[in-house]
């Protein structure tokens, strides 16, 4: 099958080398080109909005897809004998050094044909292709919250590291690896049993340590960390947390302590549990 991606963005040049590298039959051409495109499959990995655009400049014999999460296959209805879109739920952010894509997820959906030779590109690629007709702005946000929001708390926690005064590769390098375990959990165990550290143990004393610590050192994070609890806490009391213990947390979540203008608060009852959520 011969492949012809249309777009040099990270998306594009990181899927053409990731092809080149599993010795795939790939030409990579820019978002400009206009007239006949040849490829048994063509991929546009332009920006959303401009799909549309660069389609209606193409001539395709072949099937095609783009790699637009918020955009169903309607969005080249017409533009090919056969259309569909292949989103990866995939981060890319240095084409130069694109990620491996052993197990990662393709999301596809369209005409037979189109599916089809999107499935097998995934495929070749080492990725796991899924068939689902999801595309469009829910799913693109969630695959937003999931990568970007996981970016932006690693850099706040390497921002912290960084004022301990760890230096700031080895506290890249130190959030990378540890949210690589997060994501092995997610993988193997789900949600919310990927879930661990004080919250889902109901430890509301550590979780006021926290918000202290944070709100003498830096409080943006720390303000951070507050918009993020509510939701670690949901997630928790889908893992079994009981109701009194996610009320203890919830409190200390909420309220002020002398360091962040409010006053003195009682002291709070530990209760550990099993090593399973540490």
């Amino acid at each position: 099958m011969n492949v012809t991606i249309v777009g040099r963005g990270r998306v594009g040049r990181g899927l053409a080398k990731r092809a080149r590298i599993a010795a795939l039959e790939v030409t990579l051409v820019d978002g400009r080109t206009e007239g006949r495109v040849k490829g048994d499959l063509v991929v546009l990995a332009v920006p959303d909005p401009v799909v549309g655009e660069v389609a209606a400049r193409l001539r395709v014999k072949g099937a095609l897809v783009h790699c637009s999460g918020s955009l169903g296959p309607a969005a080249l209805e017409g533009r090919a004998p056969s259309v569909g879109v292949m989103h990866p739920l995939v981060s890319f952010s240095d084409p130069a050094r694109p990620p491996h894509l052993k197990g990662a997820v393709f999301v596809i959906d369209g005409d037979p044909k189109a599916v089809k030779r999107a499935r097998r590109l995934a495929r070749a690629l080492g990725a796991r292709p899924v068939e689902a007709s999801i595309h469009g702005a829910a799913y693109h946000a969630a695959a937003a919250l999931g990568a970007n929001g996981a970016a932006a708390l690693a850099a706040l926690a390497v921002r912290v590291l960084e004022a301990r005064g760890m230096g700031r590769r080895e506290a890249e390098r130190a959030m990378g690896a540890l949210l690589r375990t997060v994501g092995e959990n997610v993988e193997t165990v789900g949600v919310p049993n990927a879930l661990s550290g004080p919250v889902i143990r109901g430890d509301a004393a550590t979780v006021r340590r926290h918000r202290d610590a944070l709100e003498a050192l830096d409080p943006g994070v720390r303000r951070a960390y507050d918009a993020v609890g509510p939701a670690i806490l949901e997630c928790a009391r889908d893992a079994g947390l009981t109701p009194e213990r996610a009320a203890e947390v919830e409190r200390a979540l909420l309220e002020r302590g002398p360091d962040q203008g409010g006053g003195e608060r009682e002291g709070e009852e530990h209760h550990p549990e099993d090593e399973r959520h540490r």
